[in-house]
């Protein structure tokens, strides 16, 4: 019997021929196939049908608010922020076993949708993971200002051409990941209740379905957090208002939510059976790296 050992013939499957099959399903060219976009509010490559069971321990890593142009405002350059983001990268790179995935919580630019360095700044953004390793694909959060500071219809539109829709599930090892648009609890105008309410629709569905067909564990990622202490903290500028809290965190824990991951502050919060994991933005870690030095 001929065998393809014995003809000489490598059938190994190049990882980057991995990702250029996975970026044509998800309709995006390799080059920008490290960011995984969503559509239809999930993930490709991560799909229950794949990921629904678990086979293997994983872990991912955690990156808040880049922010590129902050560091030069109000001159256009990313040089800063690149540099910052292109050492986690290295360091992702060598890690051993690889994450399964890097999860980028916004804000990822300086700039809002409406600003004329926005998109300069999201192609500085993007092109750092151009050298990330293809085994780790890039899963990006809406932070408070990427759709506009209050959300706009332009500035959800030119989020979702850059990065697919803004809310989102998808799957890793049995694990169910919600991904929320946290700004739309936040300082919302009347016209753009409808996104608000769409998503919390979206959200209430999956927790419902969470109950029937239940995963290994259910995981929220979203930039502002429910609360950070206590479920029935006062609002302020670092919690979601507390009648949507009141609301919604039942809801969370009726279908099992163990944890949700947040960005900006760092610290934990558990209140019930809800564990808050915060997380401080990367400029914030490299200034303490710098004062530690």
């Amino acid at each position: 019997m001929l065998r393809p050992d014995n003809l000489g013939l490598n059938l190994e499957i190049h990882p980057d021929a991995l990702v250029m099959n996975q970026a044509s399903r998800a309709g995006k060219t390799p080059e920008e196939s490290r960011i995984l976009k969503a559509k239809d509010y999930k993930l490709p490559v991560f799909t229950r049908y794949r990921e629904g069971t678990c086979k293997e321990v994983f872990y991912f890593v955690q990156v808040v608010a880049p922010k590129f142009g902050l560091a030069a405002h109000p001159e256009e350059s990313c040089d800063a922020e690149k540099r910052v983001l292109e050492k986690v990268v290295n360091i992702l790179n060598n890690m051993r076993p690889k994450p399964r995935f890097l999860l980028v919580q916004g804000n990822y630019t300086n700039a809002s949708p409406n600003d004329k360095e926005y998109f300069p700044q999201i192609e500085s953004f993007k092109s750092v993971f151009e050298n990330l390793s293809a085994e780790i694909p890039v899963v990006c959060v809406c932070g408070p200002t990427d759709c506009g500071n209050p959300p706009t219809l332009d500035g959800i539109e030119a989020y979702r051409n850059s990065f697919g829709d803004d809310w989102f599930a998808f799957w890793v090892e049995g694990v169910q990941f919600l991904a929320m648009n946290t700004s739309y609890y936040k300082n919302l105008i009347a016209d753009m209740e409808s996104f608000k309410t769409e998503q919390q629709e979206w959200l209430e569905s999956k927790l419902l379905e969470a109950q029937v067909n239940p995963p290994k564990q259910i995981v929220l990622l979203q930039t502002t957090p429910w609360f950070r202490k206590s479920i029935d903290e006062e609002t302020d500028t670092d919690n979601i208002e507390l009648n949507t809290r009141q609301e919604i965190v039942p809801k969370l824990l009726e279908a099992n939510v163990k944890y949700v991951f947040t960005g900006n502050l760092n610290g934990l919060g558990k209140d019930k059976e809800l564990e808050i994991v915060q997380t401080s933005s990367l400029k914030k870690l490299e200034e303490l790296q710098s004062t530690s030095d």
